[in-house]
């Protein structure tokens, strides 16, 4: 059995009662401010670094580089997401309350959190780092089988759709929408109930 010297236990503990919980979320902040504007390719830990205030040694004493805090993050969104969505499942009676319930769930995050939205529309649309965009595309399928399980009147559904269309339709579709009415100052205006209704019809018509 391989030892663990007294000097690395020591450090390991110092490390762990070092852990600033404020500058971590800092540190996750910026990373996603800048994945939102510059994409995976063009973030750095140093950029992220700068932009939360803290040195690029900080960083590298709690993640071994970029990828392993993306990748946390998207962990986090993936989770969420997931519970958010299995809610949405159980709430719904019919597979259009589903997608309407879906939109207006989005809607409200943009008005409440836009800087999460936005992460969400770059994790979508973002096909940069593919590991983690396989990951992505496995929870979707995941959360639209288990929809599919429920049976929402899924039998009206066209009978060559595949649980991939329905996937980059529900999630695509609301998310195009947005990402363009969010680039206008008055975008919380203009997400109205009738403009939810009208992409989940959109949605609904795609698949049926």
């Amino acid at each position: 059995m391989k030892k663990i010297s007294l000097k690395l236990v020591k450090r390991k503990c110092r490390m762990a009662r070092q852990v600033d919980p404020n500058k971590i979320e800092k540190v996750k902040e910026a990373a996603i401010e800048m994945m939102i504007q510059y994409g995976y390719k063009g973030t750095s830990i140093a950029s992220i670094a700068k932009k939360a205030g803290v040195s690029v040694g900080y960083l590298y004493r709690h993640y071994s580089g970029k990828e392993e805090l993306i990748e946390e993050l998207i962990e986090s969104y993936l989770e969420e997401t997931k519970r958010d969505f299995e809610d949405t499942i159980a709430k719904s009676e019919s597979f259009y309350d589903l997608i309407y319930s879906f939109v207006k769930g989005l809607f409200e995050l943009a008005k409440t959190d836009i800087l999460k939205l936005k992460f969400i529309i770059t994790l979508i649309f973002e096909y940069d780092f593919s590991t983690m965009n396989e990951k992505k595309k496995q929870e979707q399928c995941a959360m639209i089988e288990k929809m599919m399980e429920k049976k929402l009147d899924t039998e009206n559904l066209n009978e060559n759709t595949t649980v991939e269309d329905i996937m980059i339709v529900i999630f695509t579709i609301p998310l195009s929408f947005l990402a363009d009415k969010i680039m206008q100052e008055n975008y919380k205006e203009l997400l109205t109930e009738k403009l939810a209704r009208r992409i989940a019809h959109m949605c609904f018509r795609a698949l049926t």
